[in-house]
């Protein structure tokens, strides 16, 4: 949905979560101990990762190697919600998303985007939908990249991984207090991203002033 707003807007879409996918995938390949102390700082900073921006999407590279399906699969979501408990990795990839941010107008997905890294983005929205819901959605991407998941596993880890974002001391997930509250559990993609559309729509007017009721988007 995200993505698909951002090319309608001409925007970079961000999508963190493949970001901190990423950055678990990468100390899990260097073999980190999970169980053990967090990254350091200067750990993070000398692995082989690169950000980047191509054609308005994000490109994750390693070791000069494009990071795709590798970052998709149900452990590294897993593992990617554990990672993003520790200051050191938030640290490191809060400041690659607002360099990446300051290269153009972006669409950001991500738990801690209206609340820590993006405070004074110009619209903020709270997506949400019911837990079966986005367990279906999960289970459909999965799907297409041909990685079978029974529901009722992938039902548990959606749950887990929300209880653990909620309670967690650092970046917990919450809505911001300016946040449009948008529930899509009964909504399609197009209608999401058409109600998404509006919201920027309507933020453009509000800061622009009546006489922009008739121009284009941002």
């Amino acid at each position: 949905m995200c993505r698909l707003l951002a090319k309608k807007l001409g925007y970079l879409y961000l999508d963190t979560g493949a970001m901190y996918r990423a950055a678990a995938w990468a100390l899990h390949r260097e073999y980190f101990d999970f169980e053990g102390n967090p990254p350091k700082a200067e750990h993070l900073s000398l692995l082989p990762l690169r950000f980047a921006v191509q054609r308005g999407a994000l490109v994750v590279y390693y070791d000069g190697k494009i990071l795709e399906d590798e970052l998709r699969q149900p452990e590294m979501s897993r593992l990617a919600s554990f990672v993003s408990q520790f200051e050191t990795v938030r640290t490191f990839l809060t400041l690659h998303q607002r360099a990446l941010a300051s290269e153009s107008g972006i669409v950001a997905e991500g738990r801690d985007m209206t609340t820590v890294v993006f405070p004074n983005a110009t619209l903020k929205v709270y997506l949400t939908a019911d837990l079966p819901t986005r367990a279906e959605r999960r289970m459909a991407e999965y799907a297409g990249k041909g990685v079978a998941l029974e529901y009722s596993v992938l039902e548990a880890q959606v749950r887990e991984r929300d209880e653990a974002d909620e309670q967690r001391s650092l970046a917990p997930l919450r809505p911001a207090a300016d946040a449009v509250y948008l529930d899509t559990s009964r909504m399609d993609v197009s209608q999401v991203v058409d109600r998404l559309l509006d919201l920027v729509s309507e933020k453009a007017m509000e800061e622009s002033g009546p006489d922009a009721a008739g121009g284009d988007l941002p």
